[in-house]
């Protein structure tokens, strides 16, 4: 009788483990499942996306349908620090008066103290800084308002087409995923100009302005190269800045990667929209998945169209887009 209890103890403990040796035991930190728009402990949330390392391990996240831009620590606390579900629209200004269209991405430059936000709603790029009294304002970097279009040049004058996710540059600067124009882009002292895409939609390698991508939709760098989730061809791109744009060989098939991040060991991490699962790369192309049952479903374990992911803090950050919350997964050390 003991044999047979130790035996089913083993078996359900591997059964938490995947191929990589990685616990696939997901945790809500926010949300109820439920849409809607609540700060606190018991916070609601409508479809949120991009996740950003912020202070004190918490993250930043835009929350799509309430045009608002959130913070959540690792205990679930939520706060709104911009926008609202009766906020949407175009502002600049103090926190309580700004105004967002369906923010999809955001990135935090801790040095500078500076939140970047990709509005794909109204084509433009926004940061979010403190004044004097340490009151969040929100500010237009670049970016004609609810203006759609391509244009490279002076940042006041430049045209994006639906921006969907911003990273910070090593170097200082953003680098910006501009979906409605197949490129990547950078935006540097005042000035936009394009890392990567011809403009045209496909999947061809080779020099960075003569490569395509089909739908471009997330970006991660690991300091050297940025690595692209292109959704729409279902592969992981791998550009050298204003240099090379390669496909990442993988030993499996994507389905609409959706969310993509990166560890120091230079895993990747990808949030596989069409499978409902959480993927990992290793370095030899090998995928594994770590988080998910393969259905869409609202239980703890389970995802509902995983939107993006974060390395953060020791965990595997998801935003969980159609169960309205966001959840962690413990990484191994």
């Amino acid at each position: 009788m003991k044999k047979i209890i130790l035996y089913l103890i083993i078996s359900l403990s591997f059964l938490t483990m995947n191929a990589a040796g990685q616990n696939s035991s997901l945790q809500i930190i926010t949300g109820n499942g439920k849409a809607g728009f609540k700060d606190g402990k018991d916070a609601e949330l409508n479809k949120p996306i991009r996740l950003a390392p912020y202070k004190n391990n918490s993250v930043v996240f835009a929350d799509i349908n309430n045009h608002a831009i959130r913070i959540v620590t690792l205990e679930g606390e939520v706060t709104t620090i911009a926008g609202g579900p009766d906020k949407k629209g175009y502002r600049d200004g103090l926190f309580s008066e700004a105004e967002f269209n369906s923010p999809h991405g955001v990135a935090y430059d801790s040095v500078n103290d500076i939140i970047y936000v990709a509005e794909a709603g109204a084509n433009l790029i926004r940061t979010i800084t403190k004044n004097k009294e340490g009151e969040f304002v929100v500010s237009t970097l670049a970016g004609i308002p609810n203006e759609k279009g391509f244009k490279d040049g002076k940042s006041d004058s430049a045209l994006f087409n639906s921006p969907h996710a911003v990273i910070l540059r090593k170097e200082g600067g953003v680098y910006v995923v501009d979906i409605g124009n197949s490129r990547v882009r950078q935006i540097k002292d005042g000035v936009v100009s394009t890392v990567a895409g011809s403009g045209k939609s496909g999947s061809d390698d080779g020099k960075y302005d003569e490569a395509s991508f089909v739908y471009a939709i997330d970006i991660v760098s690991d300091g050297t190269n940025i690595f692209v989730a292109d959704a729409g061809s279902n592969l992981i791109r791998k550009v050298l800045p204003y240099k090379t744009v390669e496909t990442v060989k993988l030993n499996d098939t994507l389905n609409t990667p959706h969310g993509i991040a990166v560890d120091e060991k230079n895993n990747i991490y990808i949030a596989d929209m069409g499978t409902h699962r959480i993927l990992k790369i290793d370095a030899h192309g090998n995928v594994t998945t770590i988080a998910g049952t393969g259905k869409a479903g609202s239980e703890t374990n389970e995802l509902n169209r995983p939107a993006a992911v974060l390395v953060h803090a020791g965990y595997l950050w998801i935003a969980d887009l159609d169960n309205h919350q966001i959840k962690i997964l413990k990484l191994d050390n």
